[in-house]
């Protein structure tokens, strides 16, 4: 008795609230993780869907013979898949399994260059402030991730200012060592930039906080927003190894900081979006494996009309197959990672390539998360992989098989030709 009672005695010594704030925690991680489940699982099908739809329908875009009515359905299609696709990428980014192009970046020079896009988004009636420190530490990032993160808070932050207002985006290098760091914190011990994105809107309070990166969480109004900007910025700030600090009060606005660790890296010049080069076919022969029996037939459709020959697989046992009886012909591998029967895409390439190493590869997927695997297994070694997301549209697909196999022609070429004294 004594001892059940000392222990409830030590039960309640426990500060009020403390227990349901941990529960509170776990059960928000779940939550992000079930939906991050969700998207891995159903963006593979989903993308597959998209590709065949998006496919089919810029073949027809091509058909001369396409009457004006027509062309319309078709337009809207298209721009219908573009949403969805949207979709999926938001959804993978708040799960933190979208495929990262990382890069060193000049803080600097990505917010000049962004500046008068972001002024775009906020409006007449809102003021945008730029101010950085001197000298800031690059950062290893994804260019397109940061501008989304960017466009997202600054979207955010121009609705919570509906009357006009003040933006100001700060920039700074901010140092934590691990001793001054709280418990139960998201911060982490090193050298960081800090980007803090102020406004002078309605703010909010603890409740709204607290639930403030929640997936499909929104205080908008039915039809003006799905409650994932926020939960989508989240999730590509900690796919960064970053993390989010926010301070609002009501009336006084709202501050998000966010932290992304710096790199020692030289940054690289981020070019401006180049107008896609002309498609170009050829008269090579693809071995395409792919599952889905329909986007199977639209990628041979596509790399037909450019003067490809075809050969198919449904699986990997069937490519092994084509491969023994024509692996003379084929000039490059088309595959999706995932398959059934065990063997994956990655399997298949390092098989073909035990007897042609120099046989250019291209692989396809939809579920983000096993693309990210096959680029870190090929990272020590294969030489000629590509990688192409799904969904793609015909243009996408013609564009990088010509790619690959010039690549791969170029290198032969090159080791070809003697070294000259």
């Amino acid at each position: 008795m004594n001892t059940n009672s000392g222990q409830q005695k030590s039960s309640r010594r426990w500060p009020p609230g403390v227990l349901n704030e941990s529960q509170e925690y776990v059960l928000r991680q779940e939550r992000l993780a079930a939906v991050g489940q969700l998207a891995a699982g159903l963006a593979h099908e989903f993308n597959n869907i998209m590709t065949i739809v998006q496919g089919h329908a810029a073949l027809l875009k091509d058909n001369p013979r396409l009457d004006e009515e027509s062309a319309k359905s078709v337009n809207y299609i298209s721009e219908g898949m573009e949403r969805m696709a949207k979709l999926i990428r938001q959804m993978l980014a708040l799960s933190s399994k979208q495929v990262m192009q990382q890069k060193a970046l000049d803080v600097q020079d990505i917010l000049r260059q962004t500046s008068e896009m972001l002024g775009r988004l906020l409006g007449e009636q809102v003021r945008l402030n730029l101010e950085m420190a001197p000298q800031l530490p690059p950062i290893l990032a994804d260019p397109d991730m940061f501008q989304q993160i960017m466009v997202n808070l600054v979207v955010n932050a121009r609705d919570a200012m509906s009357s006009g207002g003040q933006l100001t985006i700060h920039a700074t290098e901010s140092n934590f060592a691990a001793a001054d760091i709280p418990p139960k914190s998201d911060r982490k011990p090193g050298k960081f930039l800090r980007l803090s994105v102020t406004d002078t809107g309605s703010g909010m309070d603890t409740a709204i906080i607290s639930r403030l990166f929640e997936p499909f969480f929104t205080t908008k109004d039915i039809g003006k927003g799905m409650g994932l900007g926020l939960a989508t910025v989240r999730g590509m700030v900690n796919q960064h190894q970053g993390w989010i600090e926010v301070e609002s009060k009501i009336g006084r606005g709202t501050t998000f900081d966010i932290y992304f660790p710096a790199t020692d890296k030289v940054p690289e010049e981020i070019a401006e979006p180049a107008e896609l080069a002309e498609v170009r076919g050829g008269n090579e022969t693809v071995l395409v494996v792919e599952d889905e029996a329909v986007l199977r037939e639209l990628v041979r459709e596509i790399l037909s009309l450019h003067g490809y020959s075809v050969l198919e697989a449904a699986n990997g046992l069937e490519a092994l197959e084509v491969w023994k009886e024509n692996r003379k012909k084929v000039d490059l591998l088309l595959t999706d990672v995932a398959m059934p029967h065990g063997l994956t895409g990655r399997d298949l390439a390092d098989q073909f390539r035990k007897e042609n190493p120099r046989l250019p590869v291209i692989f396809s997927s939809g579920y983000t998360q096993q693309m990210l695997e096959a680029n870190e297994a090929n990272q020590d070694g294969g030489q000629g992989a590509f990688y192409l997301s799904k969904p793609y549209n015909p243009t996408q697909l013609a564009q990088i098989v010509r790619l690959a196999l010039d690549a791969s022609q170029n290198s032969e070429a090159s080791t070809a030709i003697p070294a000259q004294n």
